[in-house]
């Protein structure tokens, strides 16, 4: 089970008490995924589309005990790409016109009729129905993926909700943002979709949901992959010492042997001739361990390291000339 699947059974797990707040997580459900149809002999329809079988008994469960009906009308599809089945509810006739009615979904109309209502409404003035709304609405619209596993460092943190307008994608950026949580908004096909990339922008989501166990298995996520990027860093900042170290090495070495075949190394000064025939003789020794050979300080053998790097470069320039 992927993280965002998890946050989804911890959601599920919790029961709703207060009855605003279960209305508030079914209309949330139904404004993810819902699809509106006209009935047979008029009026509305009603469908919309849960994964797993343990959740859309749920969701059956909560919707008689809201609405007083039974559902009846269930079809059962499989999700080959994700190996799970899609269950699709289906409510027709007048249950269908209270279920949206009571979810407000549909409002009456000044002539009379009906007509759907704005995406927020009364149903969500309640902090806490708010929270119940976007809890339903990432259940049925909703998506998180987190670095995990052995491919964890080609994948990064992605939260998404999918809407079908771009109005109801906005409003909900700018209602969740006035939470304290920010998100971008881009389109994918005839889609729009709401989306968070940063790591602590999304833990701020799922902590504002609640959902406090998913919030600490993010963090633990968070402080693992952390913890990794430090090493790789560190490993990496080793190995680039490493490999300027093996450059001087080489490079000195070459010194020596140039000013070995021109001049000789009789022909340099006592201490850096000492220090030419160490360097030569130990040549797997770090630049400390060297020191100590030649009982003097790194920052004298440095110093005379490079004097004979000179020497060699004056040596060669002499050469051309």
């Amino acid at each position: 089970m992927n993280f965002g699947e998890s946050v989804k059974e911890e959601i599920f797990s919790k029961p709703i008490k207060e009855a605003h707040c279960k209305k508030a997580f079914l209309a949330g459900i139904v404004r993810g995924n819902g699809v509106l149809f006209e009935g047979e002999g008029g009026g509305y329809g009603l469908s919309f589309k849960i994964a797993g079988e343990k959740r859309a008994i749920a969701v059956s469960e909560l919707m008689s005990d809201v609405f007083g009906f039974d559902i009846r009308e269930i079809s059962v599809a499989e999700d080959r790409l994700n190996r799970r089945e899609i269950f699709e509810i289906t409510i027709t006739g007048a249950e269908a016109y209270k279920t949206l009615f009571e979810l407000g979904i549909l409002k009456d109309a000044a002539d009379g009729g009906s007509e759907v209502s704005g995406f927020f409404g009364d149903i969500t003035e309640r902090e806490c129905c708010f929270k119940a709304f976007i809890r339903g609405l990432f259940v049925s619209a909703g998506s998180c993926t987190v670095p995990s596993g052995k491919e964890a460092s080609k994948t990064g943190y992605h939260l998404e909700l999918c809407f079908s307008h771009a109005a109801t994608a906005e409003l909900t950026s700018a209602e969740l943002f006035r939470r304290g949580i920010k998100s971008n908004i881009t389109r994918r096909k005839d889609s729009f979709v709401l989306y968070i990339k940063s790591a602590e922008e999304i833990k701020d989501f799922i902590a504002f949901l609640p959902a406090p166990v998913s919030v600490l298995k993010l963090t633990d996520v968070m402080i693992a992959r952390e913890i990794l990027n430090v090493s790789n860093r560190r490993k990496n900042c080793d190995l680039g010492n490493v490999n300027r170290q093996i450059e001087a090495q080489e490079k000195i070495l070459r010194a020596i042997d140039a000013i070995e075949s021109s001049r000789g190394l009789d022909a340099l000064r006592p201490e850096l001739k000492a220090t030419a025939k160490a360097r030569k003789e130990y040549a797997d020794d770090t630049l400390i361990e060297l020191a100590q050979r030649l009982s003097i300080t790194k920052s004298c053998l440095n110093h005379r390291l490079r004097k004979i790097a000179e020497i060699a470069a004056a040596t060669e320039t002499n050469r051309e000339t």
